[in-house]
C-alpha cells in the first residue's frame, strides 16, 4: 500500500498520472482519499499528476490523539510535499479539506500555485462539533456484520442509494469481523471543534495565489449571503462558480460540470 512516512506521521495516499503539474486533493470530514472517486483519474487524463491523501485521523492514515487544528493539518500536507519533493502545487480541497487547503495556501504560499475550495463555509460555528457528535451516536457501532450495516443504512436512507454508498464507505471490516468507522470519531470532533471556532474570511483575503471557489447549488453549506461576501474577497469575483444539479459532493453529483470548471482554472496557471 502507498504510505508516506513523515516526521508528522504516516499518511496513506493514492496517485494518478506519472508526469505533469502536481495537484493535491484534500477530502472532507470523515471521508477518505477514495471518496474522490473518478476525479484523480480524470485529472490525470488532462495532464496532471494527482495525489489524494487520507487526512490524519481518517482512512488508513495515522490516528493520534492530538494535532487536529487546521494549522496542524496544513503542516501535515506540507510534510507530505516535502517527502515527495513537491515545491509547486495546485491545492484542491472539498468541505473541511477546503479549509485545510486555505490554511496550506496561506502558510505555505511559495508552494501554492492555485487554491480551489469546494463547498466549504468560512463562518464560525463553535457548537457544530456537538451536532456531529449527536449524528455519530445515532449509529449503533460496531455493527455485527456487513449485512447489519447494510440494513441499518437502508432503513436510514431508504431512497438515497448514492448516500448509502457514501455512508458505507466510512466503514471498514475490523479484525474481529465487525464493521466500524474507518475514521477516529474523537479526531473528527476535534477537527470540527477547532476548525469552526472562528470565522476565516480574513484568511481568504490573505491568499496570494489565484483562488477558485466552487459552490454546490443544492447544498446549504454556503449561504447566498456568504457567497456574496466570498465573491467580494476574491481578486476575480467570477471565480466563485455555482455548480448546478449538485449537492455537497459536487464532484460526485455533477462531475462533468465540476471538471469543466476546475480543469480550465488549473490549466490557466500551469507553470512553464
Amino acid at each position: 500500500m502507498p504510505y508516506l512516512k513523515t516526521p508528522r506521521g504516516q499518511f496513506y495516499y493514492i496517485k494518478e498520472g506519472a508526469v505533469g503539474p502536481v495537484v493535491y486533493l484534500l477530502h472532507g470530514l470523515t471521508s477518505k482519499c477514495q471518496d474522490w472517486e473518478t476525479t484523480p483519474a480524470e485529472l490525470a487524463t488532462q495532464g496532471f499528476q494527482v495525489y489524494a491523501f487520507d487526512m490524519k485521523g481518517h482512512g488508513l492514515s495515522d490516528k493520534p490523539k492530538t494535532g487536529y487544528a487546521p494549522e496542524d493539518l496544513a503542516r501535515d500536507v506540507d510534510a507530505c510535499a516535502q517527502e515527495l519533493d513537491h515545491e509547486e502545487i495546485h491545492v484542491v480541497g472539498h468541505s473541511t479539506g477546503g479549509r485545510n487547503a486555505l490554511f496550506f495556501a496561506t502558510m505555505f504560499a511559495k508552494k501554492t500555485i492555485t487554491l480551489t475550495i469546494i463547498d466549504q463555509t468560512l463562518t464560525a460555528d463553535p457548537d457544530s462539533w456537538k451536532r456531529h457528535q449527536e449524528t455519530y451516536s445515532e449509529y449503533p457501532t460496531p455493527f455485527a456484520d456487513e449485512a447489519s450495516l447494510d440494513q441499518f443504512l437502508l432503513e436510514k436512507f431508504p431512497e438515497k442509494e448514492r448516500r448509502r454508498r457514501f455512508e458505507k464507505g466510512q466503514f471498514s471490516k475490523t479484525e474481529s469481523n465487525q464493521w466500524d468507522w474507518n475514521f477516529s470519531v474523537s479526531a473528527a470532533l476535534e477537527v470540527q471543534r477547532l476548525g469552526r471556532a472562528q470565522a476565516l474570511h480574513w484568511l481568504l483575503k490573505r491568499t496570494k495565489c489565484p483562488v477558485l471557489f466552487i459552490k454546490a447549488a443544492d447544498s446549504a453549506y454556503v449561504s447566498p449571503e456568504e457567497c456574496e461576501k466570498i465573491s467580494g474577497l476574491l481578486e476575480d469575483p467570477s471565480r466563485l462558480v455555482v455548480i448546478e444539479k449538485a449537492g455537497h459532493g459536487v464532484f460526485r453529483d455533477n462531475p462533468h460540470a465540476f471538471l469543466g470548471t476546475l480543469v480550465p482554472f488549473l490549466q490557466a496557471y500551469v507553470l512553464s
